[in-house]
């Protein structure tokens, strides 16, 4: 399967500014990975262009390292769970420092966290400290429990645009109406001076006093307020709409 890297970016980046640990569920899928792959370690990370970042762990504290020296780097590569039965083993890891240096890791299993629309923006995985092998009833199970890791962050991404939405819309909405009381109300005083003021002129032949102009003059100038305070309300009703 061919991964395009600037989309995966971009699906990755959706996640800036989620926290994580508000989402209580992923705390309850670490735990259960933990258990089922029989692992003191279990964590969920996102991986961006030059570092993974573990975002939920159980048994691991570390928040983030290069992205060239971790396993979940080559598990994002694929669909399937990645299984790494003894890193020592393994020249692409048996060099790197989480291998080599604390906590000495000895087995690896990693499953890729893919998006609706199929970008791997990070992995759920487990370590442990001693080599092993992981049935494909728990690689399976595994898997799965990635693809829920996914469904709940996504989900928590739709209600809080959701929300973001409505608020923008109730602000919109706030606009419009003022837009309207602007146009029902505040337009009818100019707009009643200056007609009168050509009722008056007319009666004079259009020979009108010079007062009578200068009145005119600002109903004018009034009305335009008015209608500029209307174009800056639209104005700000699009970038609310375009938001």
């Amino acid at each position: 399967m061919i991964f395009n890297e600037a989309d995966r970016l971009k699906a990755v980046k959706r996640f800036d500014g989620y926290n994580f640990d508000l989402n209580k569920g992923l705390e309850d899928i670490l735990t259960l990975t933990a258990e089922i792959c029989e692992t003191p370690v279990a964590f969920i990370t996102l991986i961006d262009a030059d570092s993974q970042q573990f975002k939920v762990c159980k048994g691991l504290e570390v928040t983030q390292m290069p992205r060239d020296t971790s396993f979940c780097t080559h598990t994002i590569m694929d669909t399937g769970v990645m299984v790494v039965e003894d890193p020592l083993k393994d020249e692409r890891f048996s060099n790197i420092p989480l291998v080599t240096n604390q906590p000495y890791i000895r087995f690896y299993a990693g499953a890729p966290l893919a998006t609706e629309d199929g970008q791997n923006v990070g992995t759920l995985c487990v370590l442990d400290a001693r080599p092993k092998s992981l049935p494909e009833s728990k690689q399976a199970m595994l898997s799965i429990l990635a693809k829920q890791a996914i469904h709940l962050m996504e989900l928590d991404l739709c209600l809080k645009l959701l929300n973001h939405k409505n608020a923008h819309i109730s602000l919109q909405n706030k606009t419009l109406r003022d837009i309207a009381f602007t146009q029902a109300h505040e337009f009818r005083g100019p707009l009643s001076s200056i007609i009168g003021f050509m009722n008056l002129i007319k009666d004079d032949d259009y020979n009108a006093p010079k007062e009578y102009l200068v009145m005119m003059d600002q109903a004018v100038k009034k009305l335009d307020e008015k209608i500029l305070l209307v174009v800056k309300s639209t104005e700000q009703a699009r970038e609310v709409y375009l938001a």
